[in-house]
């Protein structure tokens, strides 16, 4: 079969996962405190290339940048987050926060210790603070949080009824890039995640929440892009085949 049937298709499959990681911004655009994910890929024969002469890798940044593959496979490197800051919205719910800096907020959950910057909580029957998902919020004096009015300070302190309750553990990573998506808006810090327990740079607002960072403009004309591509790459696929078609067929009348 034509080499480049391999090349081409090496192109449809990256296309496609574009498509699929585009595809899932989109649907949480309105989803508090979402990162959107974003694709880093190159060239097979760039890679091989690096392996054979001992050259150390280009860094590949998390954005729709990539080394040109027109006459090389195609290779994903991996799937990365855009870990930029989103808007903020003003909600007025005191169980709700924003975090405005690098921070998370960790949560207990039944696999152990996950990170989110989703803030929309809420209080169960026994005084607790749970995420949206029913989830322990982690920090300290986080029960009776049901026997008076709450608020929450820039630092995370919780006070209750002008007394000092608690307070929020956040997280700051020295580098976040390490973090693994775990679906509801999770994170987990593999073992080398270098974690700061007092965070120095992150703010919280009571009374707000951190917005999705998918801008809807640039995902929709990426989607459109991204069909193009694969629309043309299923086109070249077409041809070469046929082409391999004609010559087998000229072989054979020989």
């Amino acid at each position: 079969m034509n080499s480049g049937v391999y090349v081409a298709v090496s192109g449809a499959k990256l296309q496609e996962l574009r498509l699929e990681i585009t595809a899932n911004n989109l649907a949480n655009v309105n989803t508090s405190g979402y990162k959107a994910d974003k694709l880093a890929s190159t060239s097979f024969d760039f890679q091989l290339a690096q392996a054979l002469e001992d050259v150390e890798p280009v860094p590949q940044p998390f954005v729709d940048e990539q080394t040109p593959y027109d006459v090389a496979y195609a290779k994903t490197l991996r799937v990365g987050t855009n870990f930029s800051q989103g808007n903020t919205q003003v909600t007025g719910n005191p169980l709700n926060i924003a975090l405005e800096g690098p921070g998370f907020i960790a949560i207990e959950t039944p696999n152990g210790v996950r990170y989110t910057r989703q803030g929309n909580f809420a209080i169960d029957s026994t005084g607790k603070l749970l995420t949206s998902d029913g989830l322990p919020v982690r920090g300290k004096g986080l029960t009776g949080l049901d026997q008076g009015d709450i608020t929450i300070d820039t630092q995370g302190n919780v006070i209750v009824n002008s007394q000092n309750q608690g307070s929020l553990e956040i997280v700051e990573f020295e580098n976040p890039e390490v973090l693994v998506k775990e679906g509801h808006n999770l994170f987990l810090a593999p073992p080398h995640a270098v974690a700061r327990p007092k965070p120095a740079q992150t703010m919280v607002h009571q009374g707000s929440l951190e917005m999705s960072n998918v801008n809807v403009v640039s995902e929709m004309v990426t989607m459109i892009e991204l069909n193009r591509m694969y629309q043309a790459y299923q086109k070249m696929i077409t041809a070469l085949d046929e082409c391999t078609g004609r010559l087998i067929e000229a072989v054979v009348a020989a």
